[in-house]
């Protein structure tokens, strides 16, 4: 039988905050993984019924002020919902840590969201300005990952060590 000093060990060389995963912390990589699941339905749902029957004038030029409306009569709900799905999960998915985590799981749930939103309507924006529409959603897609990647990362590596230590 090992003593304390060799588990502690042993615990040591497990990167981030996974020596202590059933702390709760390590739970969040599953809130970050639901969200990036939650994000591409959605995303896919505000691209095609924001693009489905923009709005043209007599000479069949897209009207940028209605098909700016348009998507946000789309996008805003779908992302308030999105917000909403994402806290719940990690609400869900925290093992009951939230007193502790509360920071790093809003943190989760409303930037890659936020982002997500502001990204499709910048996207948006230059697909009624005449831009390639297949690669603005390229774009967008490849953003938001990006988004949950440095999301992830902040998350592991600066707030989640910060937040323990100060725990601890």
């Amino acid at each position: 039988m090992k003593n304390s000093d060799d588990k502690s060990k042993i615990l040591k060389i497990r990167p981030f905050n996974m020596a202590n995963f059933s702390g709760g912390s390590g739970y969040l990589v599953f809130s970050l993984i639901y969200q990036a699941m939650a994000i591409i339905p959605a995303m896919i749902i505000i691209w095609f019924f924001s693009l489905i029957k923009l709005p043209k004038n007599e000479t069949g030029e897209i009207e940028q002020a209605k098909a700016g409306k348009h998507f946000y009569y789309i996008s805003v709900p779908v992302s308030v919902i999105l917000i909403i799905i994402a806290t719940v999960f990690a609400f869900v998915s925290n093992y009951g840590t939230f007193t502790e985590y509360w920071f790093e799981i809003i943190l989760i749930a409303i930037v890659p969201t936020v982002s997500a939103f502001f990204i499709i309507r910048k996207c948006h924006q230059k697909v009624i300005s005449g831009s390639n529409t297949f690669k603005m959603i390229l774009v967008s897609f490849i953003s938001i990952f990006t988004v949950l990647a440095v999301t992830f990362v902040l998350c592991m590596f600066m707030v989640d060590p910060i937040i323990t230590s100060l725990l601890n």
